[in-house]
């Protein structure tokens, strides 16, 4: 996850990118009570290296927890990650009816609830690149758009 940070911000750097500084435990345990499950390990390994990071290229951002707790960027057993040009596009993270993790946007499911993969394709291409977000996302939807919670 470390080296995986170090590959977006290299490739940002030129177009404004900050990295914010580790959240601390207490403020994971926060909004894992809030949203009501234990966050994936992958989750808890990204926010223990950074709470998030600014990138003005495609104006996208990952959510600091503080910012989703501020924001009420959450809700029963669901919370939003990921932003785009101030919300004109969101990613979220829930737990659903089975227990399983899925990815949500704001109009479809995502059958992948990797963080990796999805850092993986924003180091490739951003948001709309090649092997970006938005193709990311395409591979991954499910059959059922839907409407974020």
């Amino acid at each position: 996850m470390q080296e995986l940070l170090k590959q977006i911000e290299i490739k940002n750097s030129d177009h404004g990118f900050k990295i914010l500084n580790p959240a601390s435990d207490k403020k994971i345990v926060e909004l894992e009570h809030k949203i009501g499950f234990k966050l994936p390990e992958d989750f808890i390994q990204f926010y223990s290296l950074c709470n998030g990071f600014e990138c003005l290229e495609d104006i996208f951002n990952f959510l600091s927890v503080d910012t989703i707790l501020a924001n009420n960027d959450y809700g029963d057993h669901w919370f939003l990650f990921a932003e785009y040009m101030i919300f004109s596009d969101s990613w979220g993270l829930r737990k659903n009816e089975d227990g399983d993790f899925e990815f949500f946007s704001s109009t479809h499911t995502i059958s992948s609830n990797s963080l990796t993969d999805f850092l993986q394709a924003f180091s490739k291409g951003n948001v709309f690149g090649n092997d970006g977000i938005y193709e990311w996302e395409k591979k991954h939807t499910k059959d059922n758009p839907i409407i974020q919670p």
